[in-house]
């Protein structure tokens, strides 16, 4: 073969590697280009999609707190509410207080006029003279032979997970809308009495309910006395 012959197949061999390695070039640059592209669209969805969420849980949050404002709720208990009614000089009062910031909501059970062996204690679905659905027990006695009491029986925060009957696998707002629909009140049993020894409606009220005892809130009697329900 012809050194010229040579010298321009060499040539075109090199011609042709060229050609190759630009072609390779350039196809990385655009699969380069379709990954950055896809990148960058999957960011940007990413941050629509986070801004999204996050005016969906404000706007669940501002309905809800809307819905459900704080307030406070109270009970004043006597035997003539119970069913059937039972005559007694024994009363009590129920305190609730919704945060609706927290979401909690408190109470304070009170037996201000001397009970004889309160046992349990509980909020019911029912409007007055009718026979309600516990809901949530407020209270159950260690002793069922406590003797007369007076004083706090129970307090503390109402859970939705310890909601029962009607309302088992409720919230505190449904608790709250059946005691603004009046469809709630508040019993305490004891042992002549099992259910609403003493009884009373929970309604909307500004600040907590009162009945009018010699004795500071708090302090207890256990000694027997005439003037408590047997």
């Amino acid at each position: 073969m012809q050194p010229e012959m040579r010298n321009d197949l060499a040539e075109q061999e090199r011609a042709r590697r060229r050609q190759l390695r630009a072609q390779q070039v350039q196809r990385r640059r655009v699969a380069f280009g379709i990954v950055l592209l896809g990148l960058i669209v999957l960011i940007i969805a990413l941050v629509i999609g986070l801004s999204g969420d996050d005016e969906v849980a404000v706007s669940t949050t501002e309905t809800t707190t809307a819905a459900v404002p704080s307030g406070s709720y109270t009970a004043t208990l006597v035997g003539a509410e119970s069913v059937p009614p039972v005559e007694t000089v024994a009363k009590g009062t129920l305190d609730l207080v919704y945060d609706a910031d927290d979401e909690k909501l408190t109470f304070t059970l009170r037996i201000v006029n001397k009970l004889t062996n309160p046992s349990v204690a509980a909020i019911y679905q029912g409007t007055p003279g009718v026979e309600g659905d516990a809901v949530y027990t407020l209270y159950v006695a260690d002793d069922p032979n406590i003797g007369t009491y007076q004083g706090v029986l129970a307090e503390g925060t109402i859970v939705a997970m310890d909601l029962i009957g009607p309302l088992q696998d409720g919230t505190i707002e449904d608790l709250l809308e059946i005691i603004e629909d009046g469809e709630a009140y508040v019993s305490v049993g004891n042992k002549s009495h099992p259910v609403d020894a003493i009884r009373g409606q929970i309604e909307l009220g500004e600040g907590s309910g009162t009945v009018e005892t010699s004795e500071p809130d708090g302090e207890t009697d256990v000694t027997e006395s005439s003037e408590a329900t047997d």
